[in-house]
């Protein structure tokens, strides 16, 4: 426990060995002018002029807030996954999209630079971004926060880019992945990860970056800047970062030969972002915060129609622009009885631009102007403090309750060399209000512990909100965090979790588009041409989750720096919002009966096409016969029935030193099983496993040495195969493994070398390439993009200085 007005600006030494606690506390604050006592196991510091312990009892600066729990010093009892920002560098990776591919918990598909067909993963990633996308379930149902505040969603979906914040801006980010609606609301049903930010900085740290992948392409270039001062009383810190990489085409990888040349398969990326944090004690009680982040992001895809044609014959040229930005200014109270209150405002924008050309015959037939604004704003009103004395410690509570707006204005204009069309004009927005309670009962605690229960927590929370359209929803959870000893914890969450249906979703204008039979696999049982529906909906209703975690936790203290850890999850998701047809060339199977009309009548085709606001597109290049069609396919936005999600995560780390050497050994890893019905009628489907779907299993592996200023780190990366049941045979995608490592080296000394860095980065060292898949489309990957990257072995390097 401490003073916070004492800590500002103090420093302490580097202390390694064997010390009792007094000793070592004697050795820390030599020269500090401070002074400890310790009682109960409690150490208080507290400046020299600070009269008694009473002065700064309650003044809990030192408790944290953990992502999975509002209560400061509670521990979750979800399983909280935390990545420093040296962890992260130190495994090579470049920025926090990079990072977040490597998690096991994470499915890559969907949101992620790699993935630019909407033919495999029913979803486009129209910007470019970087999401997170836990369990599989979406970059929709998965929560992003900044520093604990939520942020403008990207493009069309509710996901967060998450490469828009600097790397040398971040102190770690923090993941759970467990559902969390009752504590965070709508979104956190995968789970909720939190990027928190350095609060201030002193000096100018400056990078510089360069790499690039072997096979061609992703040629990366990186500056990065972060620079603050700290005083007494707060503090600044202000990072920046400019980025530039080249594409991936088809005729770089040799797996692709097959495919049109100018095939994008990773497009080229230039981006310029900046974060401003900062804090400022106004008076002993009251200190003000703010937080903001400004990002522009432009990149460029080319996706051919044919294999025989190059994109600016017969393609598209998809060109992104992306301006974003947020602020979140807080103030916040520390009031008497050791209660703290908050009151934060944000405001975000994000507003994304496309360009998109599109060729025909070696000229532009059309250019398309699309625009995805996103607008958020949101007030919050929280706190948290101790209630009563238990024999375990004290109960303590948080509550909360604000308002939050989210806006989507969405536009697309067709331009042709005779007109101009709207094809997409709405503004939409939904507003929620909410309020929020957690509670922490510490039942038993090492002052009252009894043989076999060390310890014994409960905490429970409950969240309310209200849609001015869709109603209002309680998410309750539950927790328990029980040691039988002091080595082994055993812990358990329950709760409901919950999103929203998005504004896109809601708005997304209904199409008919005319294919060919010879796109579909299997094919339509004629062989006339096929009419497929699909849109969104008003009347879509909230996805609704029913979550199950447990967990053990071993800390061996005859093993000083080993932990283990094992973890089941269980979500039961119902009234999910999908396509029910992810891959729309796989209508034709037999699953998806129910969604089809074969050998429809005329009547029945204008009475599916009248309300189309495009007409029917026709994408055969042929006449378009109304009554002469092999099936009408219905493929809308649509609440199914349920989606059952369940696995095991398993971690193990041990840190250890011999004889000046540090070592820190690491490994993770996921096994995920999911199944999707789309009605009490139709069978269930096996997703996990299956193509365009997340493995059974990932994980990863670490190894990190250092000794004075040099230290490397070895890492092994594994994506596990997956089925490929397209047709009546099915074959195997094999699985992906990977090695990465990275050399760096911090000069000692007060030399010309004082305050430089050097790290050498190797991914993909053994340029591992995906597996080869079948396809019916000339502008499909033939490979799972979804899965399996496509850049192969990347090198940089990377200058720092410190001033």
């Amino acid at each position: 426990m401490a003073d916070a007005k004492s800590l500002k600006g103090q420093r302490a030494p580097s202390l390694a060995g064997a010390y009792t606690v007094e000793e070592a506390l004697t050795v820390l604050l030599a020269r500090s002018g401070l002074t400890a006592e310790i009682r109960d196991r409690t150490i208080t510091l507290r400046g020299r002029d600070t009269p008694s312990r009473e002065a700064v009892t309650g003044a809990t600066d030192i408790q944290l807030s953990v992502t999975g729990s509002r209560i400061r010093g509670a521990k979750p009892v979800s399983p909280v996954i935390t990545a420093s920002r040296e962890k992260i560098t130190q495994l090579g990776h470049y920025d926090l999209g990079s990072f977040i591919r490597s998690i096991p918990q994470n499915f890559t598909g969907g949101q992620n630079p790699g993935v630019i067909s909407s033919v495999q993963t029913g979803s486009e990633n129209t910007t470019v971004s970087s999401t997170i996308n836990l369990r599989g379930l979406g970059a929709d149902a998965t929560l992003t926060l900044l520093n604990g505040h939520r942020v403008a969603y990207d493009a069309v979906s509710q996901g967060i880019d998450i490469s828009a914040i600097p790397l040398a801006a971040i102190d770690r980010i923090e993941v759970v992945a467990d559902g969390a609606s009752a504590l965070y609301g709508s979104d956190a049903v995968g789970g909720v990860a939190n990027i928190l930010l350095r609060r201030d900085f002193d000096g100018l740290l400056n990078s510089v970056r360069i790499g690039a992948a072997t096979d061609g392409g992703d040629v990366q270039k990186q500056l990065s800047a972060v620079t603050g001062r700290r005083w007494t009383s707060g503090g600044f810190m202000v990072a920046g970062d400019f980025s530039h990489a080249t594409d991936i085409a088809a005729s770089q990888r040799s797996y692709t030969q097959s495919r049109q040349p100018s095939m994008t398969l990773l497009p080229s990326q230039r981006q310029v972002s900046a974060v401003l944090a900062g804090h400022q004690m106004l008076a002993d009680v009251v200190e003000f915060e703010i937080d903001a982040h400004y990002n522009r992001h432009r990149s460029r895809a080319a996706l051919p129609y044919t294999a025989t044609a190059d994109v600016t014959q017969s393609g598209i040229v998809s060109r992104p622009d992306i301006e974003g930005y947020s602020i979140s200014p807080s103030v916040k109270f520390r009031l008497p009885a050791g209660w703290e209150a908050t009151a934060r405002a944000t405001r975000a924008i994000s507003d994304s631009q496309i360009i998109a050309t599109i060729y025909a015959g070696g000229t532009p037939s059309a250019t398309n102007h699309v625009r995805y604004k996103n607008d958020l704003w949101s007030a919050e009103f929280s706190g948290d403090g101790p209630l009563f004395a238990l024999p375990g410690g004290d109960a303590r509570l948080a509550v909360g309750a604000g308002v939050r707006s989210n806006g989507l204005a969405a536009s697309i204009r067709r331009v042709t060399t005779s007109a101009t069309t709207s094809l997409l004009n709405y503004r939409d927005s939904q507003t929620a209000t909410f309020g929020y309670g957690e509670l922490f009962l510490p039942l038993v605690a090492d002052r009252n512990a009894i043989p076999f229960i060390h310890s014994l927590q409960l905490s429970g929370a409950v969240r309310y909100e209200r849609y001015d359209r869709i109603g209002g929803l309680a998410t309750p959870k539950v927790g328990i965090s029980y040691q039988p000893f002091a080595d082994l914890t055993l812990k358990g969450a329950w709760g409901k979790s919950f999103k929203a249906p998005t504004l896109s979703q809601q708005n997304t204008v209904r199409q008919g588009v005319l294919l060919f039979p010879a796109y579909y696999l299997p094919a339509p049982p004629t062989s006339r041409n096929v009419l497929q529906i699909s849109g969104g909906s008003k009347d879509l209703e909230p996805e609704k989750a029913t979550t199950l975690t447990l967990t053990a936790e071993l800390k061996p203290q005859a093993i000083a720096g080993l932990r283990l850890e094992a973890s089941y999850f269980d979500v039961r998701y119902r009234n999910r919002v999908i396509r029910p047809i992810a891959d729309s060339s796989q209508a034709f199977k037999a699953e998806y009966a129910n969604l089809i009309l074969l050998n429809p009548t005329l009547e029945q085709v204008l009475a599916a096409t009248a309300n189309l606001p495009l007409g029917v597109q026709n994408q055969t290049g042929g006449a378009y016969d109304p009554a002469n069609l092999a099936a009408i396919i219905f493929n809308q936005l649509q609440n199914a029935a349920r989606q059952h999600i369940q696995g095991v995560d398993a971690s193990a780390s041990y840190d250890f030193e011999r004889g000046g050497n540090s070592f820190s050994l690491e490994a993770s890893a996921s096994y995920l099983k999911s199944d999707q019905q789309l009605s009490a009628n139709q069978p269930i489907i096996e997703r996990a496993g299956t193509i365009f779907n997340p493995p059974h299993w990932r994980g990863r592996a670490s190894a990190n040495w250092r000794r004075g200023t040099v230290g490397t780190t070895l890492a092994y990366n594994y994506v596990g195969g997956t089925d490929d049941n397209r047709t009546l045979t099915s074959y195997d995608v094999e699985s992906f493994h990977s090695i990465d490592a990275t050399i760096n080296w911090q000069p000692a000394g007060s030399g010309l070398l004082s305050g430089w860095s050097f790290l050498l980065s190797g991914q993909n060292l053994l340029n591992e390439k995906p597996s080869l898949i079948r396809t019916t489309s000339a502008a499909s990957p033939n490979f799972d993009a979804t899965n399996y990257s496509s850049i192969g072995r990347l090198v940089s390097f990377t200058i720092s200085k410190a001033w």
